[in-house]
């Protein structure tokens, strides 16, 4: 009992690489170590459970393929990835997030560095990851910090992710937004902060979710802009806001006085990133729409019922 209950690593590596790498049953790894084949099911959970392996779904399971293959050739992407529709919007949006999180480990390679951008459906994401390993891996927060260590911020959502694929988490040691536009401006030429964001260029991929223009959005929730500033960047145009940037409805920037105040990553170099856009709900069609028209993301990972709208 105390052998099954409080095994050593060791002992529940050899278990997991019988049944993993060699392919033996549970039978016959039983067989093989001496134990009972309920101890061989511990030993295989405890493995996951101590991150001695990680389990990650294919995303080639989560697709639709009608659905995928028309959102690809019609927005030039390279992937997407359409989940079944669930129960009500949380749901499905949680099943969104669980195809992304098996996903993310596919769309970065060894030696990338990925930006990371903030809120819900990003720390679901992260939350959601597979412990999966990729050599090298530099993940770099996309926008400064916020006050509220309880919200699902940019640089929690950058440690998680990098926890999860034992990468490098390098966050930005700025404010994400500031009172006046000209500390914004002082803060942003200080050596220190101004290497961090041009090192920003060095990300070859992002992830990221996006909004629609409303006074609810997240961006409102965060406190990083007003319920007014918002109406005024709808009032020129935009549509959509990612990363706290706002778009039109041809996913072109729209500028105001929001942008002079933040620190972080802008519209342009959000779309030289290949992009991993990952949305749900009826609600974000016209800013999920833009965004493709801007030409951001490359890889998508969307529920049934927003793609059937696009398309």
């Amino acid at each position: 009992m105390v052998r099954a209950n409080h095994p050593s690593d060791r002992t529940v590596a050899e278990a997991a690489w019988l049944y993993y790498v060699k392919g033996l049953n549970q039978a016959e790894i039983a067989k093989k170590l001496g134990l009972s084949r309920p101890t061989v099911i511990t030993y295989l959970r405890l493995a996951r459970d101590r991150q001695i392996v990680g389990v990650k779904i294919s995303g080639e399971h989560f697709r639709v393929n009608d659905l995928a293959d028309r959102l690809c050739e019609t927005y030039g992407l390279t992937s997407a990835y359409v989940v079944p529709a669930g129960e009500n919007p949380m749901d499905s949006m949680l099943q969104v997030c669980d195809a992304a999180a098996h996903f993310l480990p596919d769309f970065v390679e060894a030696g990338e560095t990925l930006g990371v951008s903030w809120g819900q459906t990003v720390s679901f994401v992260s939350e959601r990851m597979p412990w999966w390993p990729v050599d090298g891996l530099i993940v770099r927060q996309l926008i400064g910090s916020i006050a509220n260590p309880l919200l699902p911020t940019c640089e929690s959502c950058t440690t998680e992710i990098a926890r999860r694929m034992s990468g490098q988490c390098i966050n930005l040691n700025a404010p994400a937004v500031c009172t006046d536009p000209a500390l914004a401006s002082s803060l942003k030429s200080e050596p220190i902060i101004a290497e961090q964001l041009a090192r920003l260029h060095d990300c070859t991929k992002a992830i990221y979710s996006l909004s629609p223009c409303t006074a609810d959005t997240h961006v409102v929730q965060f406190n990083i802009a007003t319920p007014a500033d918002v109406a005024a960047y709808a009032e020129r145009g935009a549509v959509g806001i990612i990363a706290g940037r706002f778009i039109d409805e041809g996913g072109a920037p729209v500028l105001g006085d929001l942008d002079d105040r933040m620190i972080g990553a802008d519209q342009g170099l959000m779309r030289d990133m290949a992009g991993l856009l990952v949305v749900s709900g009826l609600a974000k069609s016209s800013a999920t729409h833009a965004a493709l028209r801007g030409g951001y993301p490359s890889h998508m990972v969307i529920d049934e019922d927003l793609a059937a709208t696009l398309l």
